[in-house]
């Protein structure tokens, strides 16, 4: 058996190395065939002759080509590694046994996608460094996530997030919270495949769709089979490969454009450096207060509550090592945005310096979309070294197969734990049949299929991607609409202990209707430059880093306000909650609406009463989820 295992092993990473070395040689050969005057597809392009870039060369390709097959081939050895993936156990939570330094970097690779590396450099030339206060909002996420929500979630063994809103409140809020995390991470992986395709299009010719293609290919192959142990780990290379690949890229710019002391000083004779911007109009688009609070509920709904995240946190061993994994984001997101911020820096001091004249030395490249000005500058002033493009490029894709891959993983969980298997029991309790055996090897095996499903299905929503506008902006307002009152039904659940269903319901559905208008409203207000018209209404024109902060808002308050205006509509005395559901610090004994010496939800059984009158319901959790027991 052993040396079966390793044959295959072997098999499998000859395989890996063999396609993706044949994908680089197809990558070298096809652009030379393609028309070099040929459109480029989308709207973000700049209109630039063939002459101002340089191609991919041999070297590029070989780097380029060896990532690829380096990425599959750590994702294919989990495959079977260990025994394999025969258990949803290990296929979706690594057997919880992971260590908080391959988890904390996991995350932080997720969350440093293409969309990061160009977007935000696009944003810092275009309006100044005041984007950078956006990394203070940290502050705030960070130990939110790791002092109030880890240990709720971690101390109820959960495999899927939106499970805790079920043990709250009800069944229904699950499958809704369930349904929107994967409409929302479907687009918004798609826009991350976009990407890179864009930016590898421009400088090598190679259409977007192959390289979109491409991309979904490689994840999906290596995420559907070796699991969350593979994800992880690709992560932690990818990370090491993006890491070298920015800090070349900004080192090398930095020296071109003059030194760091050149760069600083162009951007403050341009009044670049206009880091503080204390307006309190919320429809300017962007000031201190929007980026320090917008920033922290639009990056709480991602650390704090999304199965992307949550799931990975759970992976780790115990709680102490979930919460340091949190923790260490901390610094890497400090240092990390600044670095790409500091790029952004480069390519305006770069591209505004002048000779004694007064003339510019560098003209600025003739753009539609200033997402593409990291990838014409490096093409231009670097595509001559060999090797820095493919590093460049390699730095893309490497946060793209990151983002990608935790996605379509948490995408497979979520609709395994929280829409398959909730249907499934209900059929089997209104049937009386037992657990049928080998269900555990079904569902690995749906989990892999659904992996699949969701990689062709954000393939094909990425050729939508090309009607986007500015990455970060989008990006924002897309976790934004949705986000907010997503992070408000939680606070419901883990903060206040009197909120009842009908409350969180009430108020869930309130946040949710003044996401949808005020995003509906401000798409049908834009002008023909893509910018909400300053006639609009006000509500439309309200800064996409505040959309969260408006729905989280909307949410608690309506839903705190309809639980007691419930409770005493219906004449409900006080309901007890389980401590366990509510955040340690906020466990109050013998008061309010908590019960002291509630059974403790755990792994092996515990008893929650819903409402008043009603028999309690007894949970096991022997599939990784709480499922009723038949008795």
């Amino acid at each position: 058996m052993k040396s079966e295992r390793k044959s295959a092993v072997t098999w499998c990473l000859g395989v890996s190395i063999a396609v993706c070395c044949c994908l680089s040689i197809l990558y070298s050969f096809l652009p030379p065939l393609l028309d070099p005057d040929q459109a480029i597809q989308g709207q973000a392009r700049m209109d630039v002759t063939k002459e101002e870039f340089h191609n991919f060369g041999a070297v590029d390709y070989v780097i380029f080509g060896g990532m690829l097959a380096v990425t599959a081939a750590t994702g294919l050895y989990h495959a079977f590694a260990g025994g394999g993936q025969r258990t949803t156990a290990k296929y979706l939570m690594a057997d919880r046994s992971m260590f908080s330094l391959p988890v904390a970097i996991s995350v932080l690779a997720s969350f440093l996608s293409a969309v990061t590396i160009l977007g935000v450099p696009s944003e810092i030339f275009v309006y100044g460094v005041q984007y950078w206060m956006v990394i203070w909002c940290y502050f705030i996420t960070i130990p939110i996530t790791a002092i109030f929500f880890i240990p709720v979630f971690h101390g109820l063994g959960l495999t899927s997030a939106y499970e805790y809103l079920e043990q709250r409140f009800s069944m229904s809020l699950r499958v809704v919270a369930a349904c929107l995390f994967i409409l929302q991470n479907t687009f918004y992986i798609a826009v991350i495949l976009y990407a890179p395709a864009l930016a590898l299009e421009t400088v090598t010719k190679f259409e977007v769709w192959k390289t979109v293609v491409l991309a979904g290919t490689i994840t999906t192959m290596y995420t559907s089979l070796g699991g969350m142990k593979a994800v992880i780990y690709t992560d932690v290379f990818n990370f090491c490969v993006l890491f070298v690949s920015l800090v070349t890229i900004v080192v090398m710019g930095t020296v071109r454009a003059g030194g760091m002391g050149r760069v600083w000083e162009i951007n403050a004779n341009h009044s670049h450096l206009n880091f503080l911007d204390f307006t309190v109009d919320p429809t300017k688009r962007l000031s201190f207060w929007s980026l320090i609070f917008g920033g922290a509920f639009n990056t709480l709904p991602i650390y704090a509550i999304s199965q992307t995240s949550v799931q990975r946190f759970l992976t780790a061993r115990s709680l102490k090592e979930a919460r340091r994994s949190v923790w260490m984001n901390l610094p890497g997101n400090l240092l990390l945005d600044s670095v790409v911020v500091f790029s952004g820096l480069v390519l305006f001091a770069f591209y505004n310096a002048t000779n004694n004249s007064g003339d510019h030395l560098h003209p600025t490249p003739n753009y539609t979309s200033p997402d593409q000005i990291l990838v014409y500058f490096v093409s231009e002033e670097f595509g001559s070294i060999p090797g820095i493009q493919g590093l460049f490029v390699s730095c893309l894709f490497s946060g793209t197969l990151s983002v990608a891959a935790s996605g379509f993983n948490a995408l497979a969980t979520v609709t395994l734990v929280d829409i398959i298997r909730p249907i499934r029991n209900r059929r089997r309790l209104m049937s009386s049949a037992g657990s049928t055996a080998g269900q555990e090897a079904r569902d690995t095996w749906i989990s892999r299929g659904l992996s699949v499903w969701y990689g062709a299905m954000t393939v094909g929503l990425s050729f939508l991607a090309s009607q986007i506008g500015s990455l970060i902006k989008d990006t924002n307002s897309i976790f934004g609409a949705l986000g907010g009152p997503l992070l408000g039904l939680f606070t419901l659940g883990i903060f206040l202990p009197s909120a009842n269903t009908g409350g969180a319901l009430t108020g869930f559905t309130s946040g949710l209707s003044l996401s949808l208008w005020m995003a509906i409203g401000a798409f049908f207000s834009k002008d023909e430059h893509g910018n909400v018209r300053e006639n609009a209404f006000w509500l439309y024109r309200v800064s996409f880093m505040l959309y969260s902060v408006f729905t989280w808002l909307i949410t608690v308050l309506i839903g705190y306000l309809a639980s007691h205006v419930t409770s005493k509509v219906l004449n409900q005395v006080d309901i007890p909650v389980n401590p366990a559901l509510i955040t340690p610090l906020f466990r109050p004994r013998q008061r309010g609406n908590i019960q002291e010496g509630s059974p403790d939800r755990t792994r092996h059984g515990i008893q929650v009463s819903t409402c008043k009158g009603e028999i309690p319901a007894v949970y096991t959790s022997s599939e990784e989820s709480l499922q009723p027991n038949a008795e």
